[in-house]
Parts: C-alpha cells; sequence; structure tokens
C-alpha cells in the first residue's frame, strides 16, 4: 500500500522527499568529518567515505539492475559527473576542516541561486516568480545566518563557497543524466572511481597515518554509510525532480547544522541566525507545498 501511494506522487514531490533523505545524510557525514582531528589528511577521510560506501550501493545496484548495475549509456557526461563530484566533495571535506561548520554548510548552499541561472539555459526549465522569491529568500536567509563578509574570509570560506559553485554545476549535470542513465550506477562508478582515485594518491604520496583505532574505524564506516544514502538520495532525487525545484530544499541542512554546531560544539546561534533559519525553512515549506497542491 505503501509502496502504492509513493509511486503515484509526482515527480517533484518524490524528489523532494529523497532531497530531505540527502540533507540528513550530509549533515550526519559531515558532522562526522568535522569531528575527526583536523591533522588527519582529508585524503585518507575521503577514501574511507568513498571504501565503505561500496558495499551497499553494490548491493542495491544487483538488487535494482542485476548484472547491468554498471551499464552506463551516457558515458561523456558520466566522466564529466564524476570529475566534477570529486572536486566538489574534495572542497567540501577542506572546507570543514578549515571553517566554522554552520558557515561552510551555509555557504554550499549557495549553490541554488547557480542552479536557477543555468537551469533555465541548460534544461529548459520553467521558471516562475514564486521559485525565485523563494530561492531568493532562502540566500537571504543564509546570508543573515553566516554573515561571511562581515569580516576577513579566511581559506575555509573560500573553499566552501568554490563547493557551492560546484554544486550547482553538479545539479544541472545530475538532471541530464538522470534521462538516460540509472541513479544506482551513476552512484557507482562515482564512488567506485572515488575509492581508485584517492586511494592511488595516497599509495603515490602517503600522507602521515594516524593511530588507527576502533573509534576512528567507526567514524570512517558512518561516514560511508552516509555517504552512499546521500549518494542514492541526491541522485535519484535529480531523476524525479527538476532542478529548480529541489535546489531550495537543500537549505535544510542551514539550521540543522546550526542545531548540531549547538549541541556538539557549543555553538550558540545570534538572533540573525534564528531568523535567517526562519526564513530558510519557510522557503523551502513553500517550495514543497506548492508543488503538492499544484499536483493534488
Amino acid at each position: 500500500m505503501l509502496i502504492r501511494s509513493f509511486s503515484k506522487l509526482s515527480g517533484n514531490v518524490i524528489g523532494i522527499l529523497l532531497m530531505l533523505s540527502m540533507v540528513l545524510a550530509a549533515l550526519i557525514m559531515s558532522g562526522f568529518v568535522k569531528s575527526l582531528d583536523e591533522e588527519i589528511d582529508f585524503r585518507l577521510m575521503l577514501l574511507g567515505r568513498f571504501v565503505f560506501s561500496l558495499p551497499i550501493l553494490y548491493l542495491f545496484g544487483w538488487y535494482v539492475r542485476g548484472r547491468d548495475l554498471l551499464k552506463i549509456e551516457a558515458k561523456k557526461t558520466l566522466f564529466t559527473r564524476v570529475t566534477i563530484g570529486l572536486v566538489g566533495i574534495c572542497l567540501w571535506f577542506s572546507a570543514l576542516q578549515t571553517a566554522n561548520f554552520g558557515q561552510v554548510t551555509a555557504l554550499t548552499q549557495s549553490s541554488a541561486v547557480f542552479v536557477a541561472l543555468f537551469a533555465p539555459i541548460f534544461l529548459s526549465e520553467k521558471i516562475g516568480i514564486w521559485r525565485i522569491s523563494a530561492i531568493t529568500a532562502g540566500l537571504i536567509g543564509i546570508l543573515l545566518i553566516t554573515n561571511p563578509f562581515s569580516g576577513a574570509l579566511t581559506l575555509g570560506v573560500y573553499l566552501a563557497l568554490a563547493s557551492g559553485i560546484n554544486g550547482a554545476i553538479l545539479s544541472i549535470i545530475l538532471r541530464k543524466l538522470g534521462n538516460s542513465d540509472q541513479p544506482v550506477s551513476v552512484a557507482i562508478w562515482h564512488n567506485t572511481m572515488g575509492a581508485i582515485v584517492f586511494g592511488l594518491s595516497i599509495f603515490f604520496v602517503m600522507p602521515e597515518l594516524p593511530v588507527v583505532t576502533l573509534n576512528l574505524i567507526l567514524i570512517l564506516i558512518i561516514i560511508g554509510i552516509a555517504g552512499s544514502c546521500l549518494q542514492l538520495s541526491f541522485t535519484y532525487a535529480f531523476k524525479y525532480g527538476e532542478a529548480i525545484v529541489l535546489a531550495p530544499i537543500r537549505y535544510l541542512s542551514v539550521p540543522g547544522a546550526i542545531i548540531a554546531g549547538f549541541i556538539i560544539w557549543y555553538e550558540i546561534p545570534t538572533y540573525l541566525e534564528v531568523i535567517g533559519s526562519f526564513i530558510t525553512i519557510s522557503s523551502c515549506i513553500v517550495i514543497a507545498w506548492r508543488e503538492l497542491i499544484k499536483k493534488n
């Protein structure tokens, strides 16, 4: 009954639900990355993230596609997607190690404004005044939360902003790739190549290895599992939904990061952060609500 009801939902509504799952997985993964020692080479974290995500992805891929789990039609698009994706996650993990958790999360979500600019051009998606307003409101909320230009910009801020622009480009690529290939196959290729690339980078340029403990291994496993959930939710979301609809949903990670920062790192939000969070959440609710009443 639940599966049948789910299948009756519109593509954009399914995409919204998957994007919400992605937000939760992203917060879990980035939170554990932030909790690791800053001295640990980010390539080791990335290697663990990709390696430990592979079992779930391959099992799910075999369940969905069987022996065709690695079959890809748009090979050139896949190559572009993998390249941009690996660059993006490098920027993201590096930023998490060198900047405030909430600030990094907020800046990476600025990709929505670039998606709004690119989607009508490259995807021929319709854009209305209410979508533009919701995206604009969400971006204003993010600026109120972080106010990144109030002082000197650190390297982490630049890395986070670059990650946001990279995410916008990736969103467009995913939407195009989703029309021709199975998302699980895309995810398998992306994570397999990530494991190979970062494994080779460590082999040829050996970092200073940390003390291997059970706690470190468990954290890397959690990062990998969360990464696989993030990958599947994110890729499938853009198969079903329009990029311009899904982009604002990612704003939910901003108030989520503020809450996590308060609980874990004792970061007390300012009045601007509270107001910004309210505006951001409101923009996400508007996007989801408008889509639901439009299809019903």
